[in-house]
């Protein structure tokens, strides 16, 4: 018997306080790591947060056998019948077998699609100040926008383009009117290189948004009919071996919500550690970063808690691309800027009243986003608050 799961119409929300959360603790941390306690190298530090994406979908999975008791066999079971039929270019499921090759090059395009953009980050900040990058990076909400509709042809929203706008103009209020230069981890020295610098998170910006819409393409919409399954029998499916139905026949299908986009955040993680590795040799020998690791455990720990939150971070992007799609997720992570905004507050850095309006803007143009795009999760979560 095959057992099924429905996502649920407040758990888009908890994958949004995760990855809100994880963005702000990754971001405190990692600036810790690579200025208070001088150990400045980026690019370690992003392998080492990214490879710990390797573990989503097993700490996922502990957690559902806990919390469900439901057997991991039939999770997995239920998971690859799930990334199975996405692979597929036909949906049904009169065989599960799983196109190795296809899932691989949807793995190397996800891990490229997602790495690219972050190392080109990394060398933007080094080159020009973290409030430029700051801004130009967080424009990938308008890219996202701009590339869904000129490209895929989608079709434009008014609405939804002035909160894009929105929000974009709320984030250069947070950035250049909060506090001075030193205080806050958006600021950063100006070095005469600048515009290169600029350049690179431009082009980051761009690359990550079409990234998201690569992903948010490539699942569509969350299986959420077991197309096949219950009627699965010799005589129905006469090209399913009755071997592969008794072994299918526990399986928890569709996976349980989140379940499958924690398992390409873990897909992009093993690619990063078994490949990425091979840049070390390359970088010592140009002389653009020395390879070494951290010998305090202050440090070590700064770094292992900064790749858990990236973790988590990258675990509930992943989750709300798959459930509100590309543009409304990109917006979403704005509010990023204003939880670091806040936390630094609470550290102490000075702010402006330009500061607490732009922080207000991108909120409210995250609700305006939510409410143009007449988001189910919005609505149904609200019903069910008044029940």
């Amino acid at each position: 018997m095959v057992h099924q799961r429905t996502s649920g119409h407040r758990k888009p929300f908890v994958a949004l306080i995760l990855a809100l959360g994880g963005f702000v603790a990754q971001t405190q941390l990692t600036h810790r790591v690579l200025t208070v306690m001088n150990y400045n190298r980026p690019f370690f530090v992003i392998y080492v947060t990214q490879s710990v994406f390797t573990a989503s979908v097993l700490v996922h999975l502990v957690y559902l056998a806990i919390t469900t008791k439901s057997p991991i066999s039939s999770l997995c079971k239920g998971l690859k019948i799930t990334i199975a039929k996405r692979l597929h270019s036909s949906k049904s499921l009169q065989r599960i077998r799983f196109p190795c090759i296809r899932f691989l090059l949807i793995t190397l395009t996800l891990t490229a699609g997602f790495t690219t953009p972050t190392l080109l980050w990394g060398v933007g900040i080094s080159l020009s100040s973290a409030s430029d990058v700051t801004v130009i990076w967080n424009t990938n909400a308008f890219f996202a926008y701009l590339i869904s509709v000129t490209v895929l042809g989608h079709q434009h929203q008014h609405s939804k383009f002035a909160a894009v706008l929105l929000a974009t103009m709320g984030v250069v209020l947070v950035v250049y009117g909060g506090a001075e230069p030193g205080n806050s981890v958006l600021h950063h020295r100006r070095l005469p290189s600048r515009s290169v610098g600029d350049l690179f998170a431009l082009l980051a910006s761009v690359l990550y948004a079409g990234y998201q819409l690569f992903y948010d393409g490539f699942i569509e919409l969350p299986l959420t009919s077991p197309q096949g399954l219950d009627n699965f029998s010799s005589e129905s499916t006469p090209l399913m071996e009755p071997e592969e139905l008794e072994e299918y026949k526990d399986a928890i299908y569709p996976s349980p919500y989140g379940l499958e986009s924690s398992f390409w955040t873990s897909m992009i993680g093993l690619c990063t550690m078994s490949l990425l590795w091979a840049a070390f040799p390359a970088l010592q020998s140009l002389g653009i970063e020395h390879f070494g690791l951290p010998t305090d455990p202050p440090t070590v720990l700064a770094i292992l808690g900064a790749a858990m939150s990236g973790a988590t971070f990258m675990t509930g992007t992943m989750m709300l691309l798959a459930s509100w799609g590309a543009v409304t997720t990109s917006v979403t992570t704005l509010l990023t800027t204003v939880l670091v905004f806040l936390t630094d507050l609470l550290l102490g850095a000075a702010i402006s009243v330009w500061s607490i309006i732009g922080a207000a803007t991108i909120a409210a143009a995250f609700v305006m986003l939510l409410l143009a795009d007449n988001s189910p999760a919005l609505v149904h979560a609200t019903q069910e608050s008044n029940v």
